[in-house]
C-alpha cells in the first residue's frame, strides 16, 4: 500500500496481495467487497483501490447529527471511501494531466463504507455508486459478456486528487438497522436516483424522511421500526411523484383500497370498469389477461425503478427493495401464455423476462433475481410493489394496456393484412437466388421467415410508459427517409405516452417492430380509446392533432390519408441508458476476435 497523504492511499490489488489487504482492513464488509470485485473480473484482472480514510458521506452525517451524535459514547463521524479502478495504475499517474483519460475510462465508481454499530453487522455499505456495464459474467460456454444492458442508472461525478471522474450508476444503501431500515433505504436510493436524473427531483436525506413521517405517524420515528407499504407511498408523494400501490388482494396493508369484484382493475380487452367500451365488440380468443406480474413487468421495461414488497406469508415482516431492470435471457415461444387476435397467435413481452436486477441493502449492488423473490430472505415473495408515477402520468397500467388491446382489436384485419402483405413484398423482393448475391438474398429471405406468423412465430406485443420527447428523439434518429422523420415530429404528445409496439418473435430478437399504437398517459382510465394518439403498421401511419376527436382519426385511418409511404420495420425504443453496455460488449468482442481494446 502507498500512502499519497496522510488521508489517501493507493493498492494494486491482485491474486497476490487480496489476502494481506482484507486481513489489514477488518472494517470493510470482505465477503460483499470480494463478490464485487469478482464482478469486474478479479482476480483475472487487478483492480487499483484509492482508499480515504476521513470522507464525509451525506447519508450518514445526516443520521449521524439526528441520532448517534446523542448516544452517551462517542461514536465516528467520517466513513471510509474507496475509489475503483480497472488494472494497475500508479500514484503518479493520477498526478499525470495526460493519464487522465485512461483512469477515467478505467473508473468503475466508489464503495463508502461505514462506522459499523455492531460487530455482528457486516452490512455497512454507505453511499455506493458502481458502474454495472463494466461488469462481466462467464456463460455456462465459457463466453464473457456484459449482463446488465436492460437497467436505468444516471451520471455521477467524483473528485479525487484535483480531477473529476464520471461514471453512470444507480445508488446502493445497505441499511443500517437502526436510523435506516430497508424500507427508509429504499427511499433514499430511488429519491437519489431521480435527484441525478432531473433537476425537478432533490435528494432525500433520513432526516427528510423522519420529518415528513412525523406528520403522519402518532409515535416515535427513531429508532426505525420499518414502514407499511402505505406510508412508503405517502413518503414518495411528499417527495414529488403520483405513487400508486399495486397489491396481492391478499394484503391487509391494503385493505381499504380493494375494490368489489368485477369492477376497479378488470383485466379484459378494452374493458377498465366492468364494460367494454361503447362500440366496440370483443374480438379476441383465450383473452389477453394482464394482472399483477404482468403490470410490474410494464413498469420495470419503463426504465421506472419499482420498490417492491416481500413476505413469505402477511402475517410477519416484509422485506423492501428496488427492482431496477430485467435480465437479458428469454424464455422460448413454448414457455409463453400464447392468445390469439382473430386467426393471429400473439404473446406479451412480460411472459418472455423472469429475471430482473435488484438493488436489495441485504446483498452486493445489481443482483439479478427470480420475479417475484427480490430477495436471499428464505422463501419471501412479492406482495405488493409502489410505482413513483410522474405527477404527469394519470393513465396507469392495467388501464393503458387494456386500452391498447381494445384498439389493436379493432384494428386486427389491418394488422393481419400488413403481415400478408410484408411477408409477401419481402418474398417478390428475394427473387431467386441467382437473381441477387448470397448475402442479400438471405437478407430477405430471413425477413419473409420473421414475417411468416405461426405458433413458433406469433405476433410479439411489448407495452411500456415513456417520455415522449426521448420516444419521438429516438424515432426520429433511427430512421433514415425525411418522410419518415417528418411523421414523428409532426404529432403533438403529452410528457408521457404510452406504447404498444407490435412485432412478431423473430423480428422482435432482432429489435424491430413493424406497428405501434401510442396513447394519451395523461388520460383518465375512462377516456378509453379516446386517449388514442398514434397508429403505424408497416407503410402506413395515422396520428391525431390537438383539435381532432377520435371519430375524426378513425376517419383518417379509413381514408388512410396521411401518411402512406413509411419504412415497414422499425427499431424497438429502449427507456435504458445502454450505449456504455454496447461499449463494453464490443470490446469484450474486439478482444475476442484479437482486435485488442
Amino acid at each position: 500500500m502507498d500512502n499519497i497523504s496522510d488521508n489517501i492511499s493507493l493498492i494494486v490489488l491482485d491474486a497476490r496481495s487480496k489476502d494481506a489487504f482484507l486481513s489489514e482492513n477488518k472494517w470493510l464488509d470482505q465477503k460483499n467487497f470480494e463478490s464485487i470485485c469478482q464482478r469486474y473480473g478479479f482476480p483475472d484482472r487487478s483492480l487499483t483501490l484509492i482508499i480515504e480514510d476521513y470522507y464525509i458521506d451525506p447519508v450518514y452525517r445526516d443520521a449521524y447529527y439526528n441520532y448517534w451524535s446523542k448516544a452517551h459514547f462517542s461514536w465516528p463521524r467520517y466513513c471510509k471511501r474507496l475509489f475503483l479502478f480497472l488494472d494497475t495504475h500508479t500514484c503518479e499517474e493520477f498526478f499525470d494531466n495526460e493519464c487522465f483519460g485512461k483512469l477515467n475510462v478505467d473508473f468503475l465508481g466508489t464503495i463508502v463504507v461505514r462506522p459499523s454499530y455492531s460487530d455482528a453487522t457486516d452490512h455497512t455499505f454507505g453511499r455506493t455508486l458502481l458502474n454495472p456495464y463494466k461488469m462481466v459474467l462467464k456463460t455456462e460456454d465459457g463466453e464473457v459478456i456484459h449482463p446488465y444492458k436492460y437497467l436505468e442508472t444516471a451520471k455521477y461525478k467524483f473528485h479525487l486528487l484535483g480531477n473529476t471522474y464520471t461514471t453512470r450508476a444507480f445508488l446502493f444503501l445497505s441499511q443500517d438497522g437502526v436510523v435506516m431500515k430497508c424500507a427508509e433505504t429504499s427511499v433514499c436510493s430511488l429519491c437519489d436516483y431521480f435527484s441525478a436524473h432531473s433537476a425537478r427531483y432533490g435528494q432525500v436525506l433520513p432526516s427528510h424522511i423522519q420529518a415528513k413521517l412525523k406528520e403522519r405517524l402518532p409515535e416515535r420515528i427513531l429508532p426505525s421500526h420499518g414502514l407499511y407499504c402505505n406510508d412508503i407511498s405517502f413518503l414518495l408523494g411528499k417527495f414529488g411523484f403520483s405513487p400508486m400501490i399495486y397489491a396481492d388482494m391478499e394484503d391487509p396493508d391494503r385493505a381499504e383500497y380493494r375494490v368489489p369484484e368485477g369492477k376497479g382493475f378488470d383485466t379484459k380487452i378494452g374493458d377498465t370498469d366492468g364494460t367494454l367500451a361503447e362500440g366496440v365488440g370483443q374480438t379476441w380468443d383465450d383473452l389477453h389477461t394482464t394482472g399483477f406480474k404482468e403490470w410490474f413487468h410494464y413498469y420495470v421495461e419503463s426504465a421506472i425503478p419499482v420498490l417492491t414488497i416481500t413476505a413469505p406469508s402477511q402475517e410477519v415482516n416484509k422485506h423492501a427493495a428496488l427492482v431496477i431492470g430485467h435480465g437479458q435471457a428469454q424464455k422460448s415461444v413454448e414457455e409463453c401464455k400464447i392468445y390469439h387476435l382473430g386467426n393471429l397467435p400473439c404473446i406479451d413481452t412480460a411472459e418472455l423476462y423472469e429475471k430482473y436486477i435488484v438493488q436489495d441493502d441485504n446483498q452486493i449492488p445489481y443482483t439479478e433475481e427470480a420475479m417475484d423473490r427480490f430477495t436471499q430472505l428464505g422463501n419471501y415473495k412479492l406482495s405488493a410493489f409502489v410505482v413513483p408515477l410522474d405527477r404527469h402520468v394519470f393513465l396507469e397500467a392495467s388501464s393503458a394496456i387494456s386500452t391498447c388491446d381494445t384498439f389493436i382489436a379493432q384494428e386486427q384485419k389491418m394488422i393481419s393484412d400488413a403481415i400478408e402483405n410484408l411477408a409477401y413484398q419481402y418474398k417478390k423482393e428475394a427473387g431467386a437466388p441467382q437473381d441477387k448475391n448470397e448475402e442479400e438474398y438471405k437478407q430477405y429471405a430471413y425477413m419473409v421467415q420473421c414475417m411468416s406468423v405461426s405458433e413458433d412465430n406469433p405476433v410479439t406485443i411489448r407495452y411500456y410508459l415513456a417520455n415522449s420527447a426521448e420516444y419521438k428523439g429516438y424515432r426520429i434518429k433511427n430512421v433514415e427517409p425525411v418522410n419518415d422523420k417528418k411523421f414523428y415530429a409532426d404529432v403533438p404528445m403529452p410528457k408521457a405516452v404510452w406504447v404498444a409496439e407490435i412485432s412478431t418473435f423473430d423480428l422482435y430478437k432482432q429489435g424491430y417492430a413493424f406497428a405501434e399504437v401510442v396513447i394519451d398517459a395523461t388520460a383518465s382510465n375512462r377516456s378509453r380509446v379516446n386517449g388514442i394518439i398514434l397508429l403505424k403498421v408497416a407503410n402506413l401511419g395515422v396520428y391525431r392533432l390537438l383539435g381532432e376527436s377520435y371519430n375524426d382519426f378513425k376517419k383518417k385511418l379509413e381514408k388512410k390519408s396521411q401518411y402512406t409511404d413509411l419504412v415497414p420495420t422499425f427499431p424497438l425504443f429502449s427507456n435504458f441508458s445502454n450505449e456504455e453496455w454496447e461499449t463494453e460488449q464490443g470490446i469484450i468482442k474486439n478482444m475476442q476476435n484479437g482486435k485488442g481494446d
